[in-house]
Parts: structure tokens; C-alpha cells; sequence
């Protein structure tokens, strides 16, 4: 073994032991991109080839070895053999699940045995432990000049994450696979309110825009429960259910008590304090308290670790959800299992739902997140031949020859050029008008690291995006659409005790749950839970206020 890979495994083997003890962050689900509502019509690449000329230059075949989720559906259309064969290469795909993903990539970087495409879903407190092994060696630098690239260039000039996570020394070492939001979104992702619309029409209490206050919401829920226009038999319709992530801290998120939740924040006196040792925390914690404690929130739901949450409500049984409930996942998730399933009648019977934020009973909060899905890391070990087909393939896919291959296929095949330059779409369609791809989604394998396609395209189903066509003109144009921004700064600190603790989100959750399921006197709870972590977290604030002004 060189020196440098020695190297290398002992810095990593140094971070997986601080990574057993490190802070933790909700994880929460691929989260999709959006843009905003359009024709299903897009203009086509202005060359007017039937099909891109393949790049020169790709005499010589390669073979490329990337970890891939849903690695048995990957690699294997028609699709995917003309991608090869444009770009000469083939692929041996190491499969990783939602459960693996992270602690393989862990491994594999310790042992110096990584994939040439190292994909994962890195997040910003990964931020320390993927720059000890970029420093170590792992990783092959992005090539600075990015002249050969274009496409890539554009995606960089308008993302954080490259400079502020995955550059060690002014040198970019991975590439964010880009949300490809629009601007307006200001990188927030969805964590709202779906509801049954048509049980708030059954009691009397729908209102026009799908926008209630707090007060409003859970008289409607007592109402459905009282009334049970689902038919669910006395006393058995669930209010409030979520996903297994969104309890305590999304749900808190979303009240709106206070615009900076970064794990830690300044008090008054300049200093750095976590965000749960604040007033705003507390609040929180005292209303989703009151709401569990009433009966709004399911009583399981603190011990949901699945999926029960999310089925009691695409089975009829909960009035409201709460998860990350997009456009698209309206479309492609809620519609399915409800609507074709029928447990609604229409789609007008499950509807996004705005919930203003008790502090004022107008404002309404969602969460800026990082800018991009998952990262890829180009390994030590790749050779400049396979470095450059790597990024000539990415430019690519991020350019309109690109995006239209993912999202349709073949010209000819699976679409035509018409002449007025948008595409029409070749494929079968459902009863609902829906489009039947014959292929695998492209977010899962070696399309995703370029970037991601923008929602809604070609062959999305629109009847999602239409149900936010109100919601999300409130949030273009309304000064009461707030999203509690990310600390790039902050939550990108490498220092020691920061790396290693964090701000306690573990046990602030456990706390957090345990009060929620008690009820009682949350006040005298909590400060004797605030009591017992003050000198753990006064070391991290320390080094927080001697670094970051």
C-alpha cells in the first residue's frame, strides 16, 4: 500500500470513529425537483439533427463502476444501450439501498475500494467528514477549467453547495446533481398539509384557496371526526398523521415561530445558543404538545418507524398528511393510491392545504434545504481518458439534447420533433391521460449526477401541478410566503467539537417525543432537560463564537 492510501485510511478510519457519535440530521425523502407549471410542449434543440452527432474522440471503450439504487432495473432499455453506445462505454453497477447507502460509501472510502463514480446522499452535515477524505486523496478533482463543459459551467454559477461544501482549498472534489428549482422556490422544498378537501365541503368548513389558520383546521378536524363523512365508524377518522420525519421537527418547522432555526443561532448578546434552548423552540414544542395532547395528531404516530402514517391517509382514514407533499408527489404518489384506487372519486378530493403560522395567523413557512439531490465523487484511481467521458457524458445530459432523452427516450421511438419545435410524445396512455413509460426512472442511476430533470416536463401527470396552481402563485407574489433560510456558514463548519455534536439533534428529538407523548408540565420538562445538556453543548458554542463572527 503507498503512502498516500495509508494515508488516506487512517484519516478516514479517524472520521468513522467520529461519525459514530456525530450529530444526525432528519432524513428525509429524495426530494423532487419543481418548477413552476408549464405547457407539456417544450421547444426542441435548436440543431434540427433527428439525433445529436455522438462526440468524437471515443475510439476507446470504458468501462465504468458506479453504485447505483434499483440496481436490477438499471441499465437494460433501449434507451440505455443508445447512451452507451454514444459515448462507447459500458457499466458494472455496485447496488446500495436507502438503508446502506451512507455506511457503504463509509466503507468503501476506508478501504480505498470506492466505485470510479461515488454517488450518495450526501447532506451538509456530511460536509466535515467528506472534506477529511478529499484532504486524505480520495477523490479526483473537478477540473477548474470547465471551458470543455458548458453546460456544467451554468449549473455551477448558480449553485452554493460546490463552493461552500465540496471545495477543500479552493478545489472542487464532487458535483451536486442540481434540484434545478425555480427561483421563486428560493431552494425550499415542500413539507405542507395535503387534506381530504371534499370532508371539509361534507362539514361546511372549505374554504376557497385551500388557506385556514390553525384555529380553523382543527375545528375542522373535530368536525370530521364527529360528523365522519369518510365513514370510518364513530370516533375512528384520524386527524393529523405524517411521515415517520416530520415529528417533532418538521412539524415544528412549519408554526413559524422563529425565521432562523439553524441548529445554532445568536442570542441577544451576539453569542452562539442552540435552537432549542430558545423561547421559539419552546413554543413549538408546547403547541405540537397541546396538539398531540387533544387528540389532532394520531396516537401512534410517535411510534410509527414506517409507513403506517403515510397509508392511514392514502386509505381514507386521516384527514390531513403532512410529509414532503410536492406537485409531483401529488401526481405520482397520493393520486395513484387514491384517486385510481378509488378511495376518492376525483382529484379535487385530495388537495395541498395552507396553514398560516399561529404567531400571526397570516404568514405561511416552508424550509430552504441544500441545492441539490445527491453528490458524485470522482475516485483517486480514474485515469484523465475516463475523467473527461465522465464529464462529456454529464454536460451532456445537462444540456436540451440531454433533457429531453430523459425525459422521453429515442427521437422517433418514443418521440417526434414537430415543426413548430415542440415534441409530441409517443407512448401509451392510462384512462386519465397519463403517459406509460416503458422505462426506469432516471433519479436513481447513472443519468442523476448531472442534475436533475425540472417538473413538470412532457410526460409528468399535470393533475398534481394543477392543484397548486393557487398555492404556488401565493408563493411567488405574497409577502407572507417565508422560508427559514440554511447557514451555509454555520452548518459547513469543520471545527472539532462542532463536527462531533452538533446541536444534539438526537437527543433533543428523544426529549422532544417523550414530552409530546407525557403532556403534563412541558415548561418544568424542558428546563430540566436544558439543565442537563447546558455543558454539553457550552464547548460547541465556544468554539462556534471564537471562529464564526
Amino acid at each position: 500500500m503507498t503512502k498516500k492510501l495509508i494515508c488516506l485510511v487512517l484519516a478516514v478510519l479517524m472520521t468513522l470513529s467520529l461519525a459514530a457519535c456525530a450529530k444526525t440530521t432528519e432524513t428525509t425523502p429524495p426530494p423532487e425537483s419543481q418548477a413552476p407549471a408549464q405547457e407539456q410542449t417544450q421547444p426542441a434543440t435548436d440543431s434540427g439533427d433527428a439525433e445529436p452527432a455522438a462526440p468524437a474522440g471515443y475510439d476507446t471503450h470504458l468501462t465504468i463502476k458506479m453504485n447505483v439504487l434499483d440496481a436490477e432495473k438499471t441499465g437494460n432499455t433501449e434507451r440505455d444501450a443508445w447512451f452507451n453506445e454514444k459515448f462507447n462505454v459500458s457499466w458494472d453497477f455496485v447496488p446500495v439501498t436507502w438503508g446502506d447507502w451512507t455506511e457503504k460509501v463509509r466503507a468503501w472510502v476506508a478501504a480505498d475500494d470506492m466505485p470510479d463514480i461515488l454517488w450518495w446522499d450526501m447532506k451538509i452535515n456530511h460536509t466535515a467528514e467528506f472534506k477529511t477524505w478529499a484532504k486524505a486523496g480520495a477523490f479526483r478533482e473537478i477540473p477548474a477549467d470547465m471551458t470543455n463543459w458548458p453546460n456544467l459551467a451554468e449549473r455551477r454559477e448558480r449553485l452554493s453547495s460546490d463552493d461552500m461544501m465540496l471545495s477543500v482549498d479552493g478545489k472542487l472534489y464532487g458535483w451536486p446533481s442540481s434540484r434545478e428549482n425555480p427561483e421563486w422556490l428560493q431552494n425550499a422544498y415542500y413539507p405542507m398539509f395535503a387534506y381530504r378537501r371534499d370532508w371539509a365541503k361534507a362539514v361546511g368548513m372549505y374554504k376557497e384557496g385551500d388557506t385556514y389558520t390553525w384555529d380553523e383546521a382543527k375545528a375542522m378536524i373535530k368536525a370530521v371526526q364527529e360528523q365522519d363523512p369518510g365513514q370510518n365508524g364513530a370516533g375512528a377518522t384520524i386527524g393529523i398523521t405524517c411521515e415517520t420525519w416530520c415529528l417533532p421537527g418538521v412539524f415544528m418547522e412549519v408554526l413559524g415561530y422563529a425565521d432562523d432555526r439553524t441548529g445554532y443561532v445568536k442570542n441577544a448578546d451576539g453569542k452562539y445558543v442552540p435552537y432549542f434552548t430558545t423561547d421559539s423552540y419552546r413554543q413549538e414544542l408546547k403547541f405540537v404538545t397541546e396538539l398531540f395532547q387533544d387528540g389532532y395528531i394520531w396516537k401512534d404516530q410517535i411510534v410509527d418507524s414506517g409507513s403506517d402514517g403515510a397509508n392511514n391517509f392514502f386509505a381514507g382514514k386521516a384527514f390531513m398528511h403532512l410529509g414532503n407533499n410536492s406537485p409531483s408527489w401529488f401526481s405520482g404518489t397520493a393520486y395513484l393510491k387514491m384517486v385510481d384506487t378509488g378511495i376518492v372519486s376525483s382529484t379535487d378530493d385530495v388537495a395541498p392545504m395552507i396553514i398560516y403560522s399561529p404567531v400571526d395567523n397570516k404568514s405561511f413557512w416552508l424550509t430552504e434545504t441544500e441545492d441539490y439531490w445527491t453528490v458524485a465523487h470522482i475516485t483517486h484511481s480514474v485515469d484523465d481518458e475516463k475523467l473527461n467521458r465522465i464529464l462529456d457524458m454529464w454536460d451532456w445530459l445537462a444540456s436540451e439534447e440531454g433533457r429531453i432523452f430523459e425525459v422521453a427516450g429515442l427521437e422517433g421511438k418514443d418521440y417526434e420533433v414537430n415543426a413548430d419545435g415542440t415534441y409530441t410524445i409517443l407512448w401509451d396512455v392510462n384512462p386519465d391521460g397519463s403517459y406509460i413509460s416503458p422505462y426506469a426512472d432516471t433519479g436513481s442511476n447513472m443519468y442523476t449526477p448531472a442534475t436533475l430533470v425540472p417538473s413538470p416536463n412532457e410526460t409528468s401527470r399535470m393533475d398534481g401541478y394543477a392543484a397548486f396552481t393557487d398555492i404556488e402563485a401565493f408563493m411567488q407574489t405574497s409577502p407572507d410566503y417565508h422560508v427559514h433560510p440554511l447557514n451555509w456558514t454555520l452548518q459547513t463548519f469543520g471545527g472539532e467539537q462542532y463536527s462531533l455534536y452538533g446541536a444534539f439533534d438526537s437527543d433533543v428529538k428523544a426529549k422532544a417525543i417523550e414530552i409530546i407523548a407525557a403532556g403534563g408540565d412541558v415548561d418544568a420538562q424542558w428546563d430540566a432537560f436544558l439543565k442537563e445538556m447546558e455543558p454539553k453543548w457550552q464547548p460547541v458554542a465556544a468554539e462556534l463564537d471564537a471562529n464564526l463572527k
